[in-house]
């Protein structure tokens, strides 16, 4: 599965505010971070949802200060047990439409018929 990303989210002002909170290369920090959870959250069909557990392990020495960067500037929601990419579901495929994706292509194949 492809994560959707807006080829404008390098300059967005979200990213841009996270960045100032993070200060040194605060941008470029705060965008692969950002990255690193929407990857996860579409590979693992998570609607976007991040347990606290897996933002320890988005390879950073300092996972909860970014976390909180993210949450700052509105990037991701604050919710129990982690965090919420905000408005996953409007620019993502939710896990139902990826699984339903799937079956129809599962289906198709077995059926020998071209691509929809």
């Amino acid at each position: 599965m492809w994560a959707r990303v807006d080829d404008a989210l390098a300059d967005h002002r979200k990213v841009i505010a996270a960045g100032e909170l993070i200060g040194t290369d605060g941008v470029v920090v705060a965008l692969g971070f950002y990255l690193l959870g929407l990857l996860w959250a579409n590979k693992h069909l998570s609607d976007g949802k991040l347990p606290a557990s897996v933002v320890k392990r988005l390879g950073s020495e300092r996972p909860l200060e970014l976390a909180d960067a993210m949450v700052r500037s509105g990037l991701w929601d604050r919710v129990q047990d982690g965090y919420q990419i905000h408005d996953f579901n409007e620019f993502n495929y939710s896990a139902a439409e990826v699984k339903a994706r799937r079956d129809r292509d599962r289906r198709r194949k077995k059926n020998g018929q071209a691509h929809d």
